[in-house]
């Protein structure tokens, strides 16, 4: 967007270079060489056009994220009063800008970035926020605004090009790899579990369902062993005592913390031999994963995992102007009043002894969306495309064998080629078969297709080869 919207666009929104936004300029370099943003952007517009997107509807898509992109450039910094410290925000520019774009009331943003709202009795308690929680407030608006544009666009997109009475559909889904950087978080863990999981769906495919085949056919067939990670996704995810279970748990105590929730880990998981916990008191924590160990540093584990939408943040954002985004944040409010009822309608009806689960976590919606994704490809016929990573640093041409190897291992590729090497790879329908080579034996109509006709053509066929 930055490098193909035109100029006079660009000031109206008072966008600048992408360097100068802190959400953006992290990684060091927003250029990658041989790619053209500005060609893409222009792409970008013509798809928009050709889906029937509007005039207005593209303005409204690019006034969302220039928003985005300056409400990441809202600093604060530490106002210290005679009671307790709070922050205030270093230049109220950035806020106006928000303001105006997305039509909302600049002193209602700043009073909701650096304020919490208690409902008292008769009336509202404004406790403000530290600058780390002021960060973590402007942040989740951010997050809210991005998650809740890029829904509306999928429904839209959806909507034109698979209209609801058509029958059929292909699904393409693209997940990031496997992660293990210099510091993993609560993100690491879920992209990691999703893996994970998708990884135990493919061997699942790809092994056992082979196998079974081959026993069905009663080919003789001696059995392949696998690597079954379904011990690492219960150590993430399995009642009542997996990772992310205590987690959600520890998010429901008041005085709970990032360090309590480790404690509940150590306790429960010091013994499997998937776990481990540090030689020194550090805060975090090992698993070993299908495709390696990765250490998880567990700060900010709680805050991430709380993704409770502040009721004046929904408030503000329902009264926009614009129509566009108070529909966003109406049509969520909507979806929030559905789960609350749904969430108390189940418990009502569930024994007071059960444990509650609490639906308003990122770690449980994370794994609702995984489940369904998982129910739907079960209906489906899955085809895998891996893509592998030639070098770390995106360069053309440059082709690392080790880096290249490890991923074939922990995908399961190697796996994968062992047992079609030493299966049967090829599976031809019989009419197949008996059309395709009917002529080897000068035959101009195709016998009828099953396996004792496909047995007839094979013996011929056989001592013909033998003879050359």
């Amino acid at each position: 967007m930055l490098a193909g919207l035109p100029a006079h666009m660009k000031q109206s929104f008072y966008l600048q270079e992408a360097e100068t936004y802190y959400y953006l300029n992290q990684g060091g370099n927003c250029e990658i060489q041989g790619k053209d943003d500005g060609d893409d952007f222009r792409r970008l517009v013509v798809a928009m056009e050709i889906l029937n997107f509007s005039h207005d509807d593209q303005t409204n898509v690019f006034r969302v994220l220039s928003s985005i992109l300056h409400l990441g450039n809202v600093f604060f910094h530490r106002v210290q009063s005679d009671v307790q410290e709070g922050a205030g925000v270093v230049s109220a520019q950035e806020i106006r800008v928000v303001a105006e774009l997305l039509q909302i009331s600049p002193e209602g943003l700043q009073k909701a970035l650096t304020y919490k709202v208690t409902d008292a009795m008769r009336e509202k308690i404004y406790t403000p926020l530290t600058v780390e929680s002021a960060v973590d407030a402007r942040d989740a608006v951010a997050k809210i605004l991005y998650s809740l544009l890029f829904h509306w666009l999928t429904e839209r997109i959806n909507g034109r090009v698979y209209p609801r009475h058509e029958a059929l559909s292909i699904a393409i889904l693209d997940i990031y790899g496997f992660e293990d950087l210099f510091f993993n978080s609560f993100e690491q863990l879920c992209i990691n579990y999703a893996n994970e999981t998708l990884q135990s769906y493919f061997t699942r495919i790809i092994f056992k369902q082979e196998q079974e085949e081959y026993f069905r056919e009663q080919i003789i067939w001696e059995e392949v062993s696998f690597t079954d990670n379904q011990n690492c996704i219960d150590l993430i995810t399995a009642k009542p005592h997996g990772i992310l279970r205590i987690l959600d748990d520890q998010n429901g105590f008041p005085q709970a913390t990032d360090h309590t929730f480790l404690q509940k880990c150590h306790y429960h998981h010091g013994n499997n031999p998937l776990y481990s916990r540090p030689k020194m008191p550090q805060p975090e924590f090992t698993i070993k994963h299908y495709a390696g160990r990765v250490t998880y540093q567990v700060h900010k584990f709680l805050d991430k995992n709380f993704d409770q939408l502040r009721q004046e943040v929904l408030d503000l954002f329902m009264q926009s102007k614009n129509t566009m985004v108070g529909n966003l944040f109406l049509k969520h409010a909507e979806t929030l009043g559905n789960r609350s009822s749904t969430l108390t309608h189940t418990l009502t009806h569930t024994h007071s002894h059960t444990r509650r689960y609490q639906a308003n976590t990122v770690a449980a919606k994370f794994q609702h969306s995984l489940q369904e994704l998982l129910d739907k490809m079960e209906r489906c016929s899955p085809y895998f495309v891996r893509c592998i990573k030639p070098n770390q640093n995106k360069e053309p041409g440059l082709f690392e064998m080790e880096l290249v190897a490890a991923q074939l291992r922990y995908s399961g590729i190697l796996d994968t080629i062992r047992i079609r090497k030493e299966g049967y790879p090829m599976r031809i329908h019989f009419h197949v078969f008996l059309n395709r080579y009917k002529a080897l034996l000068g035959l101009k109509e195709t016998l009828p297709p099953n396996g004792e006709n496909c047995v007839i053509m094979l013996c011929p066929i056989k001592k013909l080869f033998q003879a050359l």
